[in-house]
């Protein structure tokens, strides 16, 4: 999988010609699992400039975490996405939400924390399972006589991921970035949809953090924004699993706050209107990530969010007392490292 040519040259020139090859592309990711290693990090891989972007992650849990759930609903709303998840199978219930997505967590938190040059590190160890789990879906699809993961929808799906720190970032808590900790940031992206075989030249990570953050404009505004308007009957039982999976992670989430935080983050208004909790729940957050950026203040408050996301994430691997009793011990359990 080593890549000899530099990503730059694999890219379109402009963000409308990246944007459109995103928009027509039709190949599928491989139905079949190959398991990458430290070679095969693409010879444009920047490992001061990666170990910055993690560096600025693990500063951060609390606004990237946010980000990173308003990220999560928004795509859902993509039809051909949502088609993969329901055929899965893997969204379909509470208690499957909550180990689909937690895993999920946990695995984009070991991406963060674990060192990428060591091959047997959990950093590898969580990409290769991710990479297992698309291969299989793919594969499973196929054998139904069906079409596999598209590689435009691991491209839209790199945005929930990332999008909304580029395209409003004051919103989430990342006023405060620096311009190398973005352009950290962004590389670690790079690097990461390259391993996990998005093709570089959809790869929605481009050149530079300012074109990056035109590209993901166009996939909010002429992907995102038409489809959380106009919703398919599918994207409210996801969204409403998705967010209440991952209340036992977090109890205060409440699905209809969440879901205007990501309307606005997106630029629309979320059309149901809010009970109280919901709009004390939106009050809440929006505060916190405000306080996020502000001078001297916001040092103290990511601290301890970092502090107790930290203590969290913990305990979700090794004690999630409350899906134990919600869903019983053995029906909770959460096997991060076992085979697809």
């Amino acid at each position: 999988m080593k890549s000899e040519e530099h990503i730059d040259q694999a890219q379109p020139e402009t963000v409308d010609q990246h944007f459109q090859l995103i928009l027509d592309d039709r190949d599928i990711i491989s139905p079949e699992f190959t398991k990458v290693t430290p070679s095969d990090l693409p010879k444009w891989f920047d490992e001061s400039l990666f170990k910055k972007g993690q560096a600025f992650y693990m500063n951060n849990l609390l606004a990237l975490g946010t980000l990173q759930t308003s990220g999560l609903l928004a795509i859902l709303s993509v039809p051909a996405i949502m088609e993969i998840l329901v055929f899965t199978k893997k969204s379909s219930t509470l208690c499957l939400s909550y180990k689909r997505y937690i895993q999920t967590l946990l695995y984009i938190y070991e991406l963060f924390r674990t060192d990428m040059l060591i091959p047997d590190s959990k950093w590898f160890k969580s990409l290769n399972m991710i990479r297992s789990k698309h291969a299989y879906g793919s594969k499973k699809r196929i054998e139904a006589k069906l079409h596999g993961i598209y590689q435009k929808d691991m491209a839209i799906t790199q945005f929930g991921f990332l999008g909304y720190a580029f395209i409003c970032p004051e919103q989430v808590g990342l006023a405060h970035a620096t311009v190398e900790q973005m352009e950290g940031f962004h590389h670690f992206w790079r690097v990461t949809g390259h391993m996990l075989g998005i093709k570089d030249s959809i790869n929605i990570c481009r050149k530079t953090v300012a074109e990056t953050r035109e590209l993901c404009r166009r996939v909010n505004d002429k992907i995102l924004v038409k489809h959380l308007d106009e919703p398919l009957p599918d994207f409210l039982q996801l969204t409403w699993n998705a967010v209440n999976g991952l209340w036992y992670a977090d109890p205060t989430l409440n699905v209809d706050a969440f879901m205007y935080i990501t309307y606005q983050l997106s630029g629309i208004k979320y059309k149901k209107p809010l009970r109280w909790y919901a709009k004390l729940e939106v009050k809440r957050r929006q505060w916190i990530l405000y306080l996020c950026s502000v001078p001297y203040i916001g040092w103290v408050v990511r601290k301890l969010n970092n502090i107790f996301l930290t203590g969290l994430y913990w305990m979700l691997e090794r004690y999630p007392i409350g899906a134990w009793l919600a869903f019983g011990k053995e029906n909770s359990k959460i096997y991060l490292y076992s085979s697809t």
